[in-house]
């Protein structure tokens, strides 16, 4: 069995929820009682306890100090996801402690940290527009409708499944290159990253400002280069331009599109596009 509060639900516990029927069907509860608590395999959210041996997971208490490296405090969805991510990971097939560690922290990074930030009052003075947010609209406007609150929570998790199979679906694509990606980084040359095949590069260029642009296939299109951070952007010259004008400016007699904002752009030949890279 495991139990949660009961009233109004959170994007933290939900998604917690969610975690951890990936990993086999649960009896959910929601309920205040202790003595409902105390019976529980596993509690999200409640009970003012926090010991992942036994399964608890609370994070209100006065002794829970949890914190990120960044300082952003741990809530319900934060701690899950902690101690059952690799698990998760293993059952959806990643293999390999090096590639479970990147895709646990990277999940953590793109989505469950601004869960946990938003429960534990953090942004309270820029309501902007979150999946905490979303979540919180599910709730029925009043709690003592329990049969339509209860719907509303088996809704919301149904969508945080979704968002979180998706969420973990792309940790692992980018979890299986990075590697093969620090392999190809090993070779940068003029702060050009070259790569052979259409790896998921974008996050992992991120953490390395050594790389300034990549060279990559784009399949039917030709070749793309791709910009890391607004201070590597391709040429204000080149910005906008199409086909025949922006054959021009380059001298490039294949070049085919660049962004406006000079993020990226295309060229039919690896030639063509390893030039455009290194133009400044």
């Amino acid at each position: 069995m495991l139990v949660t509060h009961s009233g109004r639900f959170h994007a933290d516990e939900v998604f917690a929820i969610s975690m951890i029927l990936m990993l086999g069907e649960q009896e959910i509860v929601r309920s205040r009682d202790q003595e409902i608590i105390d019976q529980a395999e596993i509690v999200l959210d409640v009970g003012a306890e926090y010991d992942p041996e036994t399964l608890r997971f609370d994070h209100h208490q006065n002794s829970f100090t949890r914190t990120r490296e960044d300082g952003t405090p741990y809530a319900t969805a934060g701690l899950v996801w902690e101690h059952f991510g690799k698990e998760i990971l293993a059952k959806k097939g990643l293999e390999g402690d090096y590639e479970q560690q990147f895709a646990l922290e990277w999940v953590d990074q793109k989505i469950i940290k601004d869960i946990d930030a938003v429960d534990n009052g953090m942004f309270v003075d820029d309501p902007r527009p979150s999946v905490s947010m979303l979540i919180g609209m599910m709730n029925v406007s009043s709690t003592d409708e329990v049969e339509l609150q209860d719907a509303a929570f088996k809704q919301a998790i149904e969508l945080t499944t979704n968002i979180m199979e998706n969420f973990i679906s792309a940790a692992i694509k980018e979890a299986e290159v990075v590697q093969e990606l620090e392999a190809c980084a090993e070779n940068i040359d003029e702060g050009i990253l070259v790569l052979e095949e259409n790896l998921p590069f974008k996050d992992f260029i991120r953490s390395r400002p050594d790389i300034t642009r990549v060279v990559y296939p784009k399949g039917p299109e030709g070749y793309g280069v791709f910009c890391n951070g607004h201070e590597n952007h391709l040429p204000e010259r080149f910005r906008g331009l199409r086909e025949e004008e922006l054959k021009v400016v380059t001298g490039l007699d294949d070049a085919v599109f660049c962004h406006k904002s000079g993020f990226m752009s295309v060229c039919r030949s690896f030639e063509s596009a390893l030039t455009m890279a290194k133009s400044h």
